[in-house]
C-alpha cells in the first residue's frame, strides 16, 4: 500500500493481503494495526492528514463522541450511537489497511451499523494517496521472450494465436458456447501458452449469461467515470474491475473504450472514458490501463478509429484530415499507449474507403510506427473483411464467420513473417503482464470460475461512491442538500423512479427488445450489465424516512398523479432518464415519455423541483429555467440511487463535472449521418470548441454546495514541495513536463468541497478555434477558508500544434492561460511566450507579448529562463 506522505512504494505486508473486508473490521473493532505492518517514514505530513471532511461538521456528531487520541471516525447520518473512532495508529494515509480510500472503506462495513463514510478530526494538511501498482514486465524484455518462444512453436500453433474460438453458427447468425468468454484463443500447455479469455468490459465483467446475474458488481459507465475528472477515481475503479476479471478467469478486459465523442447521439456515447475532449480522455485512459494492467488483466483499448456513430457502422466511410486526428481523436489512445496498453482493436468502420482492420496507414503507420504501439491489434468482432496481416492486424475476432481470413487455409497463403510478427506481437503481452502464471483456467473448463461472485461489501461500497461523485449538480437555487429542519415532506415522481434493469438474456422482455437494450442503469449492447440497482425511489426514501422526511410517491409519467404529489410537497424529485444502446444511435436528445411535460407540470405547482437525470450522454432541457435544480448522472450502475441519496442529502459534497457540453437544442451538435462516406467538415470545431453552438450548461460545469475562488497564477518549474498540492502532480508524467501553470484555490464557502480547477491554453496560430483544455485537478477536501496550491504541468506536446504542411508538431509563440470552472470560465488568465520549436527540436524564435491583469514573458528553450513583471 502507499500511505499518506509515503514516496517510494511499501513492501507488500501481510497485512494488505489479508481480506479486505475482516481486516477491516479487525482494525474498526481494536483501533490498531498488526504489528506486521510497516509504514513508511515521514516526509512532512502529518499524522491524522486525510482526504476528509471533519467529524465535527457530521450531523451525529458531539463533543464527547470519541477519544481524545481519535484521528479518523467511522459515523453514521441516522445512528447517533454508530461511532467507531480509530486510534493515532491508523493515522498514517487516506486508505484503509483493505486499500480503499477511508471512507469507502467504511461505507463497506455494514456488519457494524448503516456508516455513511469517514470523517477526520482536526486540521491536518488535505492529501491523497493512491495504491502503489504492480509493475509490469518492459516491453524490450517481454519480446525478447516472445521470439525464444516463437522458435519453438510449430507454424500450427503460431497460427492458432491468430484467431479466436468459442462461437457456433446459428440458422440466423453465431452464438457464443456456453460459459466461454466471449472471446478466445487455444492454450498452448507444452509450451506454457495460457489461452486468452476475453470478455466485455464497459461498466464491469459482463453478464453475458443470466447466471452471472448477482455475481459482480455492476459499475457505473465510463460516461459516468469521466465525470469525476479523477484520474485517482478511475485508477481505483480500474483496480477493482481487474480483481472481479481476474476472479472469473478472465485475462482479457475488452476496454477502455476511447473515442472523444463527436456526435452527440452516438449510441455507444455511455462507454466511452474521453467524453467530448482528448485532454480529458488521455488522463482518464492512463489510469484506467495502469490500474486493470496491475491486477494481471490485458487491456485492448478501442474502438480504433474515428468510430463516431453506431448509423451504418459496419459500411460508413470516415474522412477525417491528419489535424483533427493527431489533436482531436488520437491523444487518448496516445496516452493508453504511452501507459503500456497490451492490445488495440479496429472499428468497423471505413477510413478513407478502407476497412479499418484493412487499413495499413491507421494500423501499421500511424498506431505501429509513430505512435510506437507495442502490443497486439484484434479486430472488433466480425470486423475482418480480408486477411490483412501485412496491413497490421494481428488476431482475428471472434474467429468464426461467414468466412473467416485467418483460417489456417488463409493463412497458408500468407507470408511466414508477417505471421510470425503477429504471433509475436500477442506473446509479448502475455509474458509482459505473466499471465503463464496467472493463468485460472481453459475454455470450457471454466464454467467454476465464471460462476463465481467476485462482488464484495468494498466493491458495492465503491461503486456507490464512484457513482456519487460523478455526479454534476447543474443547477442549485438554495433548495440542496436537503435539511431536515427546513423540509418536512418530499415527492419522488416519475416512472424511471422504480425502473428495473434489463436482462438481454432474460424471458418475456416483450416489446421487440433485443440485445442493445439498455436500461437508466447501464446501456445496452456488448457494454451491458445487468443486477438488481438500488432505484432512485429505494435510495432516496431510506434515507428521508431515516431523518423523518415523509415520502410522497408517483412512481409514473402520470401527470396528473404527479401533480397532485407536488402540491403537497415541500420539495419534488422528479426522477428522468434516457438510455442508449450499442449498433444503433439515439433518435433524438428527449428524455423517454413525456418527462419534459412532467417536469413543466410539476414545477408550475411545486414549492421547489428537483430534477434528478439518469442519462447516457447529452440531452436538450426547454424546462431548465422553470426548476430549481437539476443532477446529472451518466448512468450510475447498481448503487444509483445510494448515490443520489448521499448527494442531495449532503452526505457526500457533489464534486462531479461536465465530460460534454449539454446543448441548447439538437442544433447545437453534430447529428448522425445515413450517407455513405461522412466527412469530418467540421474539423476542431466540435462540443465547446465550435463557438457555433450554445449550450445550457458549458463543458467543464459543475456546481458544489460551497465557493472557490482562484488566485495567484503565474508559472514555474515543476516540482512537488511546499508550493504546490503533492496529489496535484501523481497522476500526471512529471518526467515530461516543461513547466507548471500554478494557481491557489480557496474554499470560500460554508461548507467543505473540493474543487475541479481547469486551465484552457489559447496557442497563437493553432488554428484552434477556442482555447481547449489542457489541464484540470481535483482537490482534496478543503474546509472553508483553506487553501490550497495546485500545479497544471505542461509538456511541450501541450505548449504545440499540429502542422500538416511539416507533419509536425510546432511549439505555439503567444500562448494565454485560463483558469476557470469550465470552458466558459475565463475569469483568471495568464499570457506568456514560448520558444517555439518542432518536436525533432529545430527552433523557431518568438517574440515578447504581454497583456492582461497579470503578465510574464518567458523563453522556454533548454534551459528554463523565467522572467515576472506583476501589474494592475
Amino acid at each position: 500500500l502507499k500511505l499518506a506522505g509515503a514516496m517510494p512504494a511499501c513492501r507488500r505486508t501481510m497485512c494488505a493481503m489479508r481480506s479486505g473486508l475482516g481486516l477491516l473490521l479487525c482494525h474498526l473493532t481494536h483501533g490498531l494495526v498488526p504489528s506486521s505492518t510497516e509504514f513508511p517514514a515521514n516526509s512532512g505530513t502529518a499524522p491524522g492528514s486525510f482526504d476528509l471532511d471533519k467529524c465535527e461538521n457530521k450531523p451525529t456528531y458531539n463533543n464527547e463522541r470519541c477519544p481524545s487520541d481519535t484521528s479518523i471516525a467511522c459515523w453514521s447520518a441516522v445512528n447517533a450511537t454508530a461511532w467507531t473512532c480509530l486510534s493515532a495508529a491508523l493515522a498514517n494515509g487516506s486508505r484503509a489497511p483493505s486499500g480503499l480510500l477511508w471512507d469507502v472503506a467504511c461505507r463497506s462495513t455494514t456488519d457494524l451499523g448503516s456508516f455513511q463514510g469517514a470523517c477526520t478530526f482536526g486540521n491536518g494538511s488535505q492529501t491523497r494517496a493512491s495504491v502503489v501498482l504492480l509493475q509490469v514486465m518492459p516491453w524490450a524484455e517481454a519480446r525478447e521472450k516472445a521470439e525464444e518462444t516463437l522458435a519453438l512453436m510449430t507454424l500450427a500453433e503460431r497460427r492458432s494465436l491468430l484467431q479466436g474460438i468459442g462461437w457456433h453458427p446459428t440458422k440466423w447468425f453465431f452464438d457464443l458456447e456456453q460459459d466461454w468468454y466471449v472471446g478466445n484463443t487455444p492454450a498452448l500447455p507444452r509450451l506454457g501458452i495460457p489461452s486468452l479469455n476475453m470478455q466485455d468490459a464497459s461498466a464491469g465483467f459482463r453478464t453475458y449469461w443470466s447466471h452471472y446475474r448477482g455475481t459482480v458488481t455492476v459499475w457505473p459507465s465510463l460516461l459516468s467515470l469521466a465525470a469525476t475528472w479523477d484520474p485517482e477515481a478511475v485508477q481505483d475503479f480500474a483496480v477493482a474491475v481487474g480483481k472481479e476479471f481476474a476472479g472469473k478467469g478472465a485475462n482479457v478486459i475488452l476496454g477502455p473504450s476511447v473515442n472523444v465523442h463527436r456526435v452527440a447521439r452516438n449510441g455507444r456515447n455511455f462507454e466511452y472514458l474521453s467524453g467530448e475532449d482528448p485532454y480529458l480522455g488521455s488522463q482518464l485512459s492512463r489510469a484506467y490501463v495502469q490500474g486493470v494492467q496491475s491486477e494481471g488483466v490485458l487491456a485492448v483499448m478501442k474502438h480504433w478509429v474515428f468510430n463516431s456513430q453506431e448509423t451504418n457502422r459496419g459500411t460508413q466511410n470516415s474522412i477525417v484530415d491528419a489535424k483533427t486526428a493527431w489533436e482531436l481523436y488520437y491523444p487518448p489512445f496516445q496516452a493508453a499507449i504511452n501507459a503500456g496498453v497490451s492490445a488495440a482493436m479496429c472499428s468497423y468502420n471505413k477510413i478513407d474507403g478502407t476497412y479499418s482492420c484493412s487499413h495499413k496507414h491507421q494500423l501499421d503507420e500511424i498506431l505501429k510506427r509513430r505512435m510506437n504501439f507495442q502490443g497486439f491489434v484484434q479486430s472488433d468482432w466480425w470486423a475482418t473483411h480480408n486477411t490483412s496481416l501485412a496491413e497490421g492486424l494481428d488476431q482475428e475476432m471472434p474467429g468464426v464467420a461467414k468466412e473467416v481470413f485467418f483460417s489456417e487455409v488463409n493463412l497458408t497463403g500468407q507470408p511466414l513473417k508477417e505471421v510470425d510478427v503477429a504471433a509475436s506481437r500477442i506473446l509479448a503481452a502475455m509474458y509482459r503482464l505473466d499471465l503463464g502464471a496467472k493463468a485460472k483456467c481453459t475454455p470450457p473448463n471454466c464454467s467454476r470460475w465464471m460462476e463465481r461472485n467476485v462482488t464484495s461489501p468494498e466493491h458495492r461500497a465503491l461503486s456507490r461512491s464512484l457513482a456519487a461523485d460523478s455526479i454534476v449538480l447543474l443547477k442549485n437555487e438554495d433548495v440542496l442538500p436537503i435539511s431536515p429542519g427546513k423540509v418536512s415532506k418530499i415527492a419522488i415522481v416519475g416512472a424511471p423512479a422504480v425502473a428495473k434493469s434489463y436482462d438481454p438474456s432474460g424471458v418475456g422482455q416483450g416489446g421487440g427488445a433485443s440485445w442493445h437494450t439498455g436500461d437508466y442503469y447501464s446501456g445496452g449492447g456488448s457494454g451491458h450489465m445487468t443486477g438488481s440497482p438500488v432505484t432512485p425511489l429505494e435510495g432516496l426514501k431510506q434515507r428521508a424516512e431515516a431523518v423523518g422526511i415523509e415520502v410522497l410517491e408517483s412512481t409514473s409519467d402520470n401527470v396528473t398523479a404527479g401533480v397532485e404529489a407536488a402540491e403537497q410537497a415541500d420539495v419534488v424529485f422528479v426522477v428522468a432518464a434516457t438510455t442508449s444502446g450499442e449498433s444503433v444511435d439515439r433518435p433524438n436528445l428527449d428524455l423517454d415519455g413525456n418527462a419534459s411535460s412532467l417536469i413543466q407540470a410539476v414545477a408550475a405547482v411545486a414549492n421547489k423541483t428537483v430534477v434528478l437525470l439518469q442519462i447516457p450522454g447529452a440531452v436538450v432541457m426547454p424546462w431548465h429555467d422553470e426548476v430549481s435544480a437539476i443532477l446529472a448522472l451518466f448512468l450510475g450502475g447498481q448503487e444509483t440511487g445510494s448515490a443520489w441519496a448521499d448527494v442531495v442529502f449532503g452526505d457526500v459534497e457533489p464534486s462531479g463535472r461536465l465530460p460534454i457540453m449539454m446543448p441548447v437544442s439538437e442544433n447545437d451538435t453534430i447529428a448522425p449521418s445515413e450517407e455513405a462516406t461522412i466527412v469530418y467538415s467540421e474539423g476542431l470545431e466540435t462540443s465547446y470548441r465550435n463557438t457555433s453552438f450554445q449550450a445550457t450548461f458549458p463543458f467543464g460545469h459543475g456546481l458544489t454546495y460551497t465557493t472557490f475562488e482562484y488566485s495567484g497564477i503565474n508559472s514555474s518549474a515543476c516540482s512537488v514541495g511546499s508550493n504546490a498540492s503533492r496529489s496535484s502532480l501523481e497522476f500526471f508524467d512529471q518526467d515530461a513536463a516543461f513547466l507548471c501553470i500554478m494557481v491557489t484555490v480557496r474554499n470560500s464557502g460554508s461548507r467543505a468541497g473540493r474543487a475541479v480547477p481547469q486551465l484552457y491554453l489559447d496557442l497563437q496560430d493553432s488554428e484552434q478555434p477556442v482555447a481547449i483544455l489542457k489541464g484540470f485537478q481535483k482537490t482534496a477536501v478543503l474546509h472553508p477558508g483553506s487553501t490550497t496550491r495546485i500545479a497544471f504541468p505542461l509538456t511541450k506536446k501541450d505548449l504545440s500544434y499540429y502542422s500538416a504542411g511539416s507533419d509536425d508538431w510546432i511549439m505555439a509563440g503567444d500562448v494565454t492561460a485560463y483558469v476557470g470552472e469550465s470552458s466558459a470560465d475565463k475569469s483568471l488568465s495568464l499570457e506568456f511566450l514560448v520558444e517555439a520549436e518542432t518536436e525533432s527540436g529545430t527552433a523557431q524564435p518568438g517574440g515578447d507579448h504581454s497583456s492582461g491583469s497579470i503578465a510574464l514573458s518567458c523563453w522556454l528553450g533548454a534551459v528554463l529562463a523565467m522572467c515576472s513583471a506583476y501589474w494592475q
